[in-house]
């Protein structure tokens, strides 16, 4: 039975309109993938200082939210793909030729690269390797 899918366009949308809580990022950015605020603040394009002085409750910086929320739907769909969150996250974190060897966490800086991610994804779940 398929995975249901929780970060939709609509979604993630909606998600940037409304912001993405400190909270939200920690259990994303930390737990999940273990990284630092100053790891994420590259790929996010904002500062350490700003994430690291919000509370739970507060929204994080629009650019750093939208990095925020195309790492919580590449690693839904990667998760449903490979079919446990290690090797979501292993894959994730891996030097890809497809990306020019850089890592989809990476590539999910830019919204262009968020659909790229989400294409190799496609292609990787329907056998279409390149």
């Amino acid at each position: 039975m398929a995975m249901a899918v929780r970060y939709t366009p609509l979604k993630c949308r909606s998600m940037v309109l409304n912001g993405v809580k400190k909270n939200d990022y920690n259990n994303i950015v930390h737990i999940v993938f273990n990284f630092t605020d100053k790891d994420f603040a590259v790929i996010a394009g904002t500062s350490v200082r700003t994430l690291s002085r919000l509370k739970p409750d507060q929204n994080i910086p629009s650019q750093a939210a939208e990095v925020t929320i195309s790492l919580m739907r590449a690693h839904e769909k990667a998760t449903e793909i490979f079919g446990s969150e290690e090797s979501a996250v292993k894959w994730l974190k891996t030097p890809n030729s497809a990306l020019g060897d850089i890592t989809p966490v990476q590539a999910l800086s830019s919204r262009f690269g968020a659909e790229e991610v989400m294409d190799i994804l496609g292609r990787i779940e329907y056998g279409v390797y390149s």
